[in-house]
């Protein structure tokens, strides 16, 4: 880019934009443009977004085509409300600036289609906000490239998250138990990660899920009839296996907001991932025991070291390490784990054009209709 910074604008401060605009506001690389959000929201949407630009001392725009002026911002993030990331990120891409969506990129696989419909055109890159570059996957896949564990045949994977955080994790309650504005409940928000680790570690492609989900900690979640927690049982490409669980618990095994914790069983050996390992433990005081993880908080390291990766790619004109497609195909997986709940049977991952090799009715990721959200609030066997 010529040694300029990396002009970066923000559409929306909804949802997550805080904690990116915390991080970005701090790289010498880049220049905080302001923040936008559309015409006609709800006036607690506007409040929100005007008050993540006042914390990150940036300008508030007068409009969104303030925030996607390819004359004045080379790279947007998308940060709405789900429901609204699909469309807002290919209005981004028309406007021909760079793109990063928060997960999910969308909350339905039609719309995550028309995204990379307008990727294809598009003059710049889009990428979605993920966790690949969290330092144990990383070394983990460093030790599966070296033969170490052998081939894999098992993983199992966990990322609960802890309610005990949940008035200082969650900007608002209905960002996330709200279908209108979160697409649907925590299976369509934490297992997208887990199948970014699943793909990133093994190099496999998931073929069958079958999928179990309950309200069982939340009353705002049932009230919402959405799930809480769910187990996913997932069968890979060479039939490599792999058990997730992912769920918004009341106390998380672990000291923060999350814990994410991966077990890879291979052919020759296993090795377990834990974005919170290394740590140094402190012991006396109150608590007795405290845990501090080497580098800090695992989810906010694999954060900072991805934003770090795409404004060092935008820098370069390249795009990111993870692209639409690898988010798309975490959204597949989630889809047809909302409809195997559903249907409670094996469901496979939709391709693109909507052929699904079970042959199940395609829903969107919260699932079609009230027999699918009733089936999410009861766990099946």
């Amino acid at each position: 880019m010529s040694g300029r910074p990396v002009r970066v604008s923000f559409v929306s401060g909804v949802r997550h934009a805080g904690p990116y605009l915390e991080i970005l506001r701090h790289d010498p690389r880049v220049e905080l443009v302001g923040v936008a959000e559309e015409p006609g929201v709800p006036e607690w949407m506007l409040r929100d977004s005007q008050h993540v630009a006042r914390r990150a001392e940036t300008a508030w725009l007068p409009s969104v085509d303030d925030a996607l002026d390819p004359d004045r911002v080379d790279l947007a993030f998308i940060c709405s409300e789900p429901t609204r990331h699909a469309r807002l990120a290919i209005t981004a891409m028309k406007r021909g600036v760079n793109v990063v969506v928060d997960k999910p990129v969308a909350t339905t696989l039609d719309d995550a289609d028309l995204v990379l419909d307008a990727a294809r055109d598009a003059r710049g890159f889009c990428s979605v906000i993920n966790r690949t570059h969290s330092p144990a996957l990383r070394r983990t896949r460093r030790y599966v490239d070296a033969g170490y564990l052998g081939l894999p045949r098992h993983l199992d994977v966990e990322f609960l998250a802890s309610g005990r955080h949940f008035s200082t994790s969650v900007e608002r309650p209905g960002l996330v138990i709200d279908p209108a504005l979160s697409g649907g409940g925590e299976l369509l928000n934490f297992l997208g990660y887990c199948v970014d680790a699943v793909r990133y570690l093994t190099g496999l492609e998931v073929e069958s899920v079958y999928a179990m989900t309950g309200a069982l900690f939340g009353a705002g979640h049932a009230d919402r009839g959405v799930e809480d927690t769910a187990v996913v049982s997932l069968g890979l490409e060479h039939g490599v296996t792999c058990t997730v669980t992912v769920g918004r618990v009341a106390f998380a095994p672990g000291l923060g907001p999350t814990s994410s914790s991966i077990r890879l069983l291979g052919s020759h050996g296993h090795a377990v991932v834990d974005d919170d390992k290394p740590a140094v433990l402190r012991y006396g005081g109150h608590p007795a025991l405290s845990a501090h993880p080497v580098g800090g908080d695992g989810s906010a390291v694999a954060l900072r070291l991805f934003l770090d990766h795409v404004v060092g790619r935008a820098v370069e004109g390249r795009a990111p390490d993870y692209g639409l497609a690898d988010a798309r195909a975490g959204l597949a997986v989630i889809d047809a784990a909302y409809r195997s709940v559903a249907s409670r049977a094996v469901c496979a991952p939709a391709k693109r054009g909507g052929g699904t090799a079970d042959g199940a009715a395609e829903g969107s990721a919260a699932g079609a209709g009230s027999d699918a959200g009733a089936a999410r609030i009861g766990v099946h066997s």
